[in-house]
C-alpha cells in the first residue's frame, strides 16, 4: 500500500511541476467537444442541460460551455494543479482485507 501511495504521490508532483504535453491537451479538447456534441443529440439531454445552465443563474451560458474548454491553457492546468495538489489537505487511508478473505 505504501508502494502505490508513493506512486501515486509521484505522478501528483508530476502533474504540479510540468506542463502537459499539448498534443494530450488537445485530445481532451477533442473528446470534451465530441462528448458535448454527441451529448445534445438528446432532447432530454439538451433539456437537461439548460436547465442546469438555469439553475446556475443564466441558461444562455450553455452557449459558452465548449469556448470555455478551448481557453484551458496547459500553464493554467499547472497551475490549478499546484493550488490544488496541496500535501497539507492530504488525507490517505490505507483499506486492508483480512487475510482469511485472501485466496
Amino acid at each position: 500500500m505504501e508502494d502505490a501511495d508513493k506512486a501515486v504521490e509521484a505522478e501528483v508532483e508530476k502533474i504540479k511541476n510540468t506542463l502537459i504535453d499539448e498534443k494530450e491537451l488537445q485530445k481532451v479538447k477533442n473528446k470534451t467537444e465530441a462528448a458535448l456534441a454527441f451529448e445534445d443529440m438528446s432532447i432530454m439531454n439538451r433539456a437537461s442541460s439548460l436547465a442546469t445552465y438555469e439553475l446556475l443563474g443564466n441558461a444562455a451560458l450553455i452557449n459558452e460551455e465548449l469556448n470555455k474548454y478551448h481557453s484551458i491553457t496547459r500553464t493554467a492546468i499547472r497551475s490549478y494543479a499546484q493550488q490544488i495538489f496541496d500535501v497539507n489537505n492530504c488525507s490517505t487511508l490505507y483499506y486492508y482485507a483480512e487475510e482469511s478473505q485472501i485466496k
